[in-house]
């Protein structure tokens, strides 16, 4: 029972890293975010108990997205999501900054923690929220 729960709670944030709609056209992050991203690992929650990787879950995610602004999640190889995603600025909880985000047309708004040629990290605007990183394929 608390594999369900756990699996329910990283579902959502999977969702969550994958979905919903705003505007602005800064596209300065989009040449470093085009290509494809392999999931690592999620960490965060209420008293930061949630750490999950692929080898903890059996779940292996690759998130793609285009420089024509559209994106697809795939989960062990099956597409399992997909639209489009803009840039935003969002202020963040933690220390009253603004900061790019990325916007889903399907799900929600994500921090950028990190963005280079090989990583890319990405937090939900929460207390006790949840972060996701993920390499370069």
């Amino acid at each position: 029972m608390k594999a369900l729960h756990h699996f329910k709670k990283i579902g959502f944030f999977l969702l969550v890293t994958v979905f919903i709609s705003c505007s602005d056209n800064d596209d300065s992050s989009g040449k470093n975010l085009t290509g494809t991203w392999s999931w690592v690992r999620t960490d965060g929650g209420f008293a930061f108990h949630i750490h999950d990787t692929p080898a903890s879950t059996g779940k292996y995610i690759d998130l793609k997205f285009t420089s024509d602004g559209k994106f697809f999640y795939y989960t062990n190889g099956i597409l399992s999501s997909e639209g489009t995603y803009q840039f935003s600025t969002q202020k963040s909880i933690v220390d009253g900054t603004y900061k790019k985000s990325i916007v889903f047309s399907v799900g929600g708004e994500m921090i950028i923690a990190k963005l280079d040629n090989t990583n890319l990290e990405l937090d939900d605007n929460n207390y006790d929220g949840i972060g996701s990183s993920y390499t370069r394929k």
